[in-house]
């Protein structure tokens, strides 16, 4: 009788020792802000195009260009859709790009509280108005890539999971610093006494943010970018990702970086080359 309550109150914990949400304004630059439907209300997502597209973000007109690729991208544990970087839009000038970054419930103006559970459900209501909305828009869509950081990688391997059950148009994707976030959990935990105490916890995450149970389920091919000097998500355990992950893949090693380091001149050719890949696999 007590242990649906204990599950409960062990999710409870865990959405407080992961999620770092914030509803503060974020100044979003010259991003375009957009509302899309969810189960729990609207979320709020960001984007931009890479060419001059007088429909983005509207109707269609007359003078637009549909896109060849749509990012789809999903932050990190504290991370915030205004914020998104054009990465990896820069390397590909020559593609006409609309990327989206979504705001995750309990995160800037989306509806709904956040927990890890309401995250993997809000994530698949995202990425299906998304497509729902250029499928409407143009005749013919463009291919989809989803872009991971952090905990964000885990939403974009349960949505690509729960798609790939059907016909898809995901061609690939780009996930830096994937966690296995009960892992995670136990190696911070360490750090402390007693931490064991945390195991339980820990153990009482849901399958959808379980990377390596759904990277298993995922066969489109991935870009996997991993800080070598990672001290929150530490190679090894981003490798039991990749060893789990159904696709073809290819790895770069950011030399020198921690979790939220930024990549610098010496890291971008075997990005470029990266990219230049997954294009290769997508035919874009």
């Amino acid at each position: 009788m007590l242990q649906r309550p204990i599950n409960h109150f062990r999710s409870f914990l865990l959405d407080k020792l992961v999620l770092r949400p914030t509803r503060d304004r974020v100044d979003h630059g010259m991003q375009h802000r957009l509302q899309l439907p969810s189960r729990f209300g609207p979320l709020e997502t960001f984007g931009y195009a890479n060419y001059p597209d007088p429909g983005f973000g509207d109707a269609p007109t007359s003078a637009s260009d549909p896109p060849d690729l749509l990012l789809l991208k999903f932050p990190g544990t504290a991370g915030r859709a205004e914020r998104s970087s054009p990465f990896p839009t820069e390397m590909m000038r020559d593609v006409r790009i609309h990327a989206w970054t979504w705001n995750p419930p309990g995160y800037g103006n989306s509806a709904g509280r956040p927990t890890l559970r309401r995250i993997a459900e809000a994530a698949i209501d995202f990425f299906e108005a998304s497509i729902d909305r250029y499928q409407q828009r143009y005749t013919r869509p463009p291919a989809v890539w989803l872009c991971g950081n952090s905990l964000g990688c885990a939403t974009a391997l349960h949505v690509a999971a729960i798609s790939q059950q059907s016909s898809s148009p995901i061609r690939g994707l780009l996930l830096r610093n994937p966690p296995p976030v009960d892992l995670v959990v136990k190696h911070v935990a360490k750090r402390y006494p007693l931490g064991r105490l945390i195991h339980p916890v820990a153990d009482q995450l849901a399958p959808a943010m379980n990377a390596i149970y759904t990277a298993s389920s995922v066969a489109v091919p991935a870009i996997f970018l991993q800080c070598q000097n990672d001290s929150l998500v530490p190679p090894a355990l981003q490798q039991r990702i990749r060893d789990a992950y159904a696709g073809p893949q290819t790895l770069v090693k950011l030399d020198g970086l921690d979790h939220d380091g930024a990549m610098d001149e010496q890291h971008l050719p075997a990005v470029r080359d990266a990219v230049r890949w997954l294009r290769e696999q997508s035919q874009l």
